[in-house]
């Protein structure tokens, strides 16, 4: 009976780092969703006022729509524009930095799920590495920030989802590791 209530006294000291590292991890899901850029002032008005045109025909995008743009929606216009032939070689790399992006923060909600708190942490910190990486290539190429576009709410996001998640599983690891050095105290003194 006393082995029963330990273990639910170690599940229940593991539900809040777990659903801390948890939450980090789906706040970088939905790092993909919201907007990544935002288009600037005059800019912003003429898409506003043209909301109904089309802002790019090949994917089916309107002004309205491109008003605040994704990574989802920028690996939906680098897949097309590589499909064209546009640019291919940069289409193609902008395309596979946000997929790897995209999978690394499964991975890391995938491990936080899993309570795996050492590969939780190295997965959020390749996703945040990869995350910086699109923002400076985007930067280097003058994509964000431009003369019609700034930086979306996405980055800082990116940066609470990847601090929350880290956190989440430093402390989800050293709540395992007391738990476990409990346990063969309990067990040394059960032998004695």
């Amino acid at each position: 009976m006393e082995e029963k209530n330990n273990t639910k006294d170690q599940k229940k000291r593991l539900m809040i780092p777990f659903v801390i590292a948890l939450a980090g991890s789906l706040v970088l899901i939905i790092t993909l969703f919201l907007p990544f850029a935002s288009a600037k002032d005059d800019y912003k008005e003429y898409l506003r006022k043209y909301s109904d045109d089309m802002f790019s025909e090949e994917i089916e995008m309107t002004n309205k729509e491109a008003i605040n743009l994704s990574l989802f929606e920028y690996g939906r216009i680098y897949a097309k524009t590589a499909e064209m032939g546009i640019q291919k070689a940069m289409s193609i790399t902008c395309l596979v930095a946000i997929s790897i992006f995209a999978v690394l923060v499964i991975l890391t909600t995938l491990f936080s799920l899993l309570k795996k708190p050492i590969v939780t942490i190295i997965f959020d910190l390749f996703s945040f590495g990869a995350f910086r990486l699109i923002m400076w290539d985007f930067n280097d190429r003058g994509v964000i920030p431009s003369r019609n576009y700034g930086w979306g709410i996405a980055r800082y996001f990116c940066y609470i989802g990847a601090a929350v998640a880290l956190v989440g599983a430093i402390y989800l690891l050293v709540t395992k590791l007391k738990i476990k050095k409990e346990r063969k105290l309990i067990q040394n003194s059960a032998a004695e």
